[in-house]
């Protein structure tokens, strides 16, 4: 959750509660639409400008949104877009994103999560790491790998707000530490 607008966290959970409520049988659908015009709407400013200014009128926005999308996205997703339009909330919708996306994953019985490794992982390693996490989870695992040379080796997994820190680098600093 990179996106995440703090003080607007309550009311993104409950657009994107809505939304999953709503659209069950194409959940991967509409996050797909969802993250089009979110990128969209984080990268080009004027797109952004527009539908967040105030002299613009709601029936120009929502003509331009059916202009811009609607042979690109499902009508669902824009009758969403336009709710948020009329209710003012076009503004965090990369925060409703980014939630609706956990939301989906947690419907699925989906499990984001983050591996760090000193060099690259092969793909039976990060084989084992799925099936070792889903059997320890129960959870379909969703796995990002990245890769910093400065943890020296081994792994540091980060799950929602947990890190387990396998690292030698923090082996080493808290051997460092007690001697």
């Amino acid at each position: 959750m990179n996106d995440i607008d703090i003080k607007n966290l309550k009311v993104a959970k409950r657009y994107s509660t809505a939304l999953i409520e709503v659209s069950k049988e194409n959940t991967d659908e509409i996050c797909s639409n969802l993250e089009s015009v979110s990128e969209l709407f984080k990268t080009n400013n004027e797109f952004k400008l527009f539908f967040s200014h105030p002299a613009i009128s709601l029936t120009d926005k929502k003509d331009t949104l059916r202009e811009l999308f609607s042979s690109k996205i499902n009508s669902k997703t824009i009758d969403f877009l336009n709710i948020l339009l009329e209710e003012n909330r076009f503004s965090i919708l990369n925060t409703i994103f980014e939630v609706f996306k956990e939301e989906v994953r947690k419907y699925k019985n989906q499990q984001s999560v983050s591996v760090t490794s000193a060099i690259e992982l092969q793909e039976d390693e990060k084989e084992r790491i799925k099936q070792k996490l889903s059997e320890k989870l129960k959870k379909e695992i969703i796995l990002a790998c990245d890769i910093k040379e400065d943890i020296l080796g081994g792994l540091i997994i980060k799950i929602n707000d947990k890190i387990v820190d396998l690292s030698l680098k923090t082996k080493f600093d808290n051997l460092k530490k007690y001697n």
